[in-house]
């Protein structure tokens, strides 16, 4: 059996279409982490069903600095970590405050704790999003908070290369996602298996960055240039 995966946001319909791109064949240990829930257990069942080692932690935003490298270290105890997917994040938080932790700061502190720790040829998958270039006024707790998450793992990315950690920040834009189901569904819409198949590419080679669709860079570069009042008000 070779190194632990792990998912950290093991309920994300992203995050999961990812880890199965890159886990190849079973068996291997897999740790799914979050908050519990329904969608947790079926993901870690599905992922049993198939022939892989699979266990559950518990993470969520409200973890401190030291309380991360104990769980990180807990994790990797008997197999190292040798890909982590991080595909935390929630347009739903309680206040604005909330939104940038859950999506922004308690991210950040934990790529720090995954870059510190990684080594040798691991892979560290951020799912980023078009918002963490774009911020956007009606989703502004999200957009900036993902904007500090994106930063921070751009950041770190020269830093863990030259232990021979791989980086890699995904900014899809629209995806079909129990998160995104009641929303208008825009052009250039892709899905979670989509997004898989386009990181497991672009791991290929040698960018930080990669967007999802690729069209998605071209867009907003675009409509960064765009006077406010030329801007659709469903993008604003």
């Amino acid at each position: 059996m070779s190194g632990t995966a792990l998912l950290v946001g093991g309920s994300s319909e992203i995050g999961f279409a990812v880890l199965k791109e890159l886990l190849g064949p079973p068996p291997r240990r897999v740790v799914l982490a979050g908050r519990p829930s329904e969608e947790l257990w079926k993901n870690a069942e599905a992922l049993r069903d198939v022939g892989y080692y699979v266990t559950t932690a518990q993470y969520d935003a409200t973890l401190h600095a030291e309380e991360i490298d104990g769980l990180l270290t807990h994790l990797s105890a008997e197999f190292p970590v040798d890909l982590a997917v991080v595909a935390v994040g929630t347009m739903q938080e309680r206040s604005f405050t909330d939104g940038l932790i859950v999506n922004g700061l308690a991210v950040s502190l934990l790529l720090r704790a995954l870059v510190r720790r990684l080594s040798g040829t691991a892979q560290l998958v951020l799912i980023s999003s078009a918002a963490a270039a774009r911020p956007r006024s009606a989703i502004a707790a999200y957009s900036l908070g993902k904007q500090l998450a994106d930063s921070t793992a751009v950041l770190l990315a020269p830093q863990a290369a030259r232990d021979g950690v791989r980086v890699l920040v995904v900014r899809p834009g629209f995806v079909r996602t129990r998160m995104t189901a009641d929303l208008p569904r825009p052009p250039l819409a892709t899905t979670p298996e989509q997004v898989g198949r386009r990181v497991a590419r672009a791991l290929r080679g040698r960018r930080v960055v990669v967007w999802a669709p690729p069209t998605m860079a071209v867009v907003v570069w675009v409509l960064r240039l765009l006077p406010a009042r030329l801007v659709p008000p469903a993008l604003r």
